[in-house]
């Protein structure tokens, strides 16, 4: 399951309430898309995912009942934030780095990525649910070896 938890984070740039409340009925897996409901602001939104994320979430769902994508074995209740949390606490401190790993940082190196990788703000503001198009500007702005490198290509 925590393979399954830390791809789907990564692919899909979710939110830690919003990874532990996605049901099985919101994943379209001919799309590769799920569908957050009441997300930040209450609002829902699509994301997507990947193939290789898909498969990973299959092997888990193999051995998982229950309405949630993501529950304890035996229960139909899902996974709390604090589970996720303690998880990213234990592989902060297994890795031994001085700031600590979250759900939360996840979703900016995703964001990050995607900037760097070309993807227009528009989009990331979409995926991310973002409302303000200056909250996916700041992810922008902290690509600042990014910037360097291309400048450092065209001179």
């Amino acid at each position: 399951m925590e393979q399954a938890i830390m791809s789907t984070l990564y692919v899909t740039g979710v939110r830690i309430r919003e990874l532990v409340t996605i049901k099985l009925v919101d994943i379209d897996w001919e799309v590769r898309s799920i569908l957050i409901c009441e997300g930040k602001g209450m609002k829902d939104r699509m994301v997507l995912f990947t193939a290789q994320c898909s498969e990973r979430l299959q092997a888990y769902l193999a051995t998982h009942e229950g309405p949630y994508l993501f529950s304890l074995e035996g229960r139909y209740n899902h996974v709390s934030m604090d589970w996720v949390r303690e998880k990213f606490q234990g592989y902060s401190q297994a890795l031994k780095v001085n700031r600590p790993i979250t759900p939360h940082t996840i979703r900016h190196t995703l964001a990050s990525e995607l900037v760097q990788k070309g993807m227009p703000l528009e989009c990331i503001q979409e995926l991310f649910g973002h409302e303000d198009i200056r909250t996916t500007q700041w992810y922008a702005q902290l690509n600042t070896t990014a910037k360097k490198k291309q400048f450092e290509y065209y001179q």
